[in-house]
């Protein structure tokens, strides 16, 4: 299971360098602007997800920058292991 959340952590992290290259032109049109807008609407989706995961990482003393900002760019991938350890 452990291999699971690895392989989704860089899975997830390899999607976030397609927004920085739309944002570089790298696409074209239309699809710089879809990926950006996709790219948007998970930004979104994890800052819903970091809102109800805070309490929980807080009370297992992972409530530090380094993993807010995990829980911002992988998700799940990042905050379901740390909640079952503890």
């Amino acid at each position: 299971m452990q291999n699971f959340f690895l392989i989704g952590k860089l899975a997830t992290l390899g999607f976030w360098i397609l927004p920085v290259l739309a944002l570089c032109g790298v696409f074209p049109d239309p699809w710089g602007f879809r990926i950006l807008a996709i790219a948007f609407v998970i930004f979104l989706a994890h800052l819903g997800e970091l809102v109800f995961v805070f309490g929980k990482l807080k009370a297992a003393g992972r409530a530090e920058m380094p993993d807010v900002v995990m829980v911002i760019l992988v998700g799940l991938f990042h905050w379901v292991p740390i909640l079952r350890k503890s």
